[in-house]
């Protein structure tokens, strides 16, 4: 479209003409629209400024019907984008370079292109997946506000949308790309997203209920199914993740750090001050149980997971629920369980043949110490 031309003419002729030594480089991006998207949409560009004074370029404008609009872009923005920081990498690989300062620069932004590439290999996949679950962790928000709206269909489809663009973001990343028509105000990332090779079960059905419900029970249920789904193949995404370590790599050392925990404990058990015990027991459950879990299946559970998830190894060794005489304020029982708990401590380090460095006095140590 001869419009779209002229306008890039035009901007490229002001930076060289006024701005040639404040603008590294002015890209167009969104390169690969159709014809008839570029006659309805016009170009989409912005310039990497290398000041203040570059800013004064940014403009929004209408000709003809087609908006337009200029603004500036930061390398470091640019940066975040190619680490796949945000789900922006089509304003790097989908783009055309109209102008640049100097070949440094050019360089310079041909390498975060290359570093997109990189981070799609099957060596970034955890990364990767880390990142998604970023992204994916956000739409619990989005349930709690749509729990708290009632049946207002315009809320409910609104936080809905948000669970979506999440959802959809996180996807991406876990299937190592990106889309490249856009995310976010570009509603083709929904179809983009069904040709992905691995999603959520029931996702297109689940989508598609959403996107057509008449009625908020529907609504409601059917994206709590979206993101119970989604997070369920994140998981198991993880489990093929999972690295097997020997016990002594967590557990050695252990003891030693915990036992501050245990005596701030006794310490809470002989003043009787329930909201300390209440966090220092809630602490020792799920550390001592991520950890186990963490021998046993080769994951590191974190907030993201339930207890029940994790606490098998802890619940069998231990059979002890230290939140459970805190509640009922039982200070007669506490004291006995966690004494009972550490010695189950110590039996299962020294089990596993770990060494525990417990000193009778100084000169000891001093003796092992000076060894080293």
């Amino acid at each position: 479209m001869k419009i779209n031309k002229k306008v890039l003419e035009t901007i490229k002729k002001k930076i060289i003409e006024d701005y040639k030594d404040d603008v590294a480089i002015l890209v167009r991006y969104n390169v690969n629209i159709t014809a008839t998207e570029e006659n309805k949409i016009g170009f989409d560009f912005y310039f990497i400024p290398k000041n203040e004074k570059a800013k004064q370029l940014s403009t929004q404008f209408i000709i003809d019907g087609i908006s337009y609009d200029l603004f500036p872009m930061s390398w470091d923005r640019l940066i975040s984008n190619a680490a796949f920081d945000s789900p922006q990498a089509y304003l790097l690989t989908e783009s055309e370079v109209v102008y640049y300062a100097d070949q440094d620069d050019l360089n310079r932004f041909n390498q975060l292109i290359d570093s997109v590439g990189r981070l799609t290999s099957p060596e970034y996949a955890e990364l990767m997946l880390n990142k998604a679950f970023e992204y994916f962790n956000e739409t619990f928000i989005y349930l709690f506000n749509m729990d708290q709206v009632g049946d207002s269909m315009l809320d409910l489809r609104l936080e809905a949308s948000k669970v979506i663009t999440k959802i959809t973001s996180a996807l991406a990343f876990f299937n190592q790309t990106y889309y490249r028509g856009g995310n976010g105000t570009d509603l083709s990332i929904i179809e983009e997203s069904y040709t992905f090779n691995r999603l959520p079960v029931d996702y297109e059905v689940l989508i598609k209920e959403i996107l057509s419900a008449s009625d908020a029970q529907s609504l409601k249920s059917n994206t709590v199914a979206l993101v119970s789904n989604t997070r369920e193949l994140l998981e198991q995404g993880r489990r093929e993740h999972a690295q097997i370590e020997p016990f002594e790599t967590f557990f050695t050392g252990y003891y030693e750090e915990l036992k501050s925990i245990l005596t701030r404990f006794e310490m809470a058990c002989e003043s009787k001050v329930q909201s300390k015990l209440f966090l220092l027991a809630a602490y020792m459950h799920e550390e001592v149980s991520q950890f186990m879990a963490k021998v046993e299946t080769g994951i590191w559970f974190n907030d993201r997971n339930y207890y029940s998830e994790y606490s098998k190894a802890f619940d069998d060794f231990f059979k002890v629920d230290l939140l459970e005489l805190i509640a009922q304020e039982n200070y007669e029982e506490l004291p006995i369980a966690i004494k009972d708990f550490e010695a189950k401590m110590m039996q299962m380090l020294n089990d596993n043949g770990i060494d525990l460095l417990i000193f009778d006095d100084v000169e000891a140590f001093k003796t092992y110490f000076e060894s080293k």
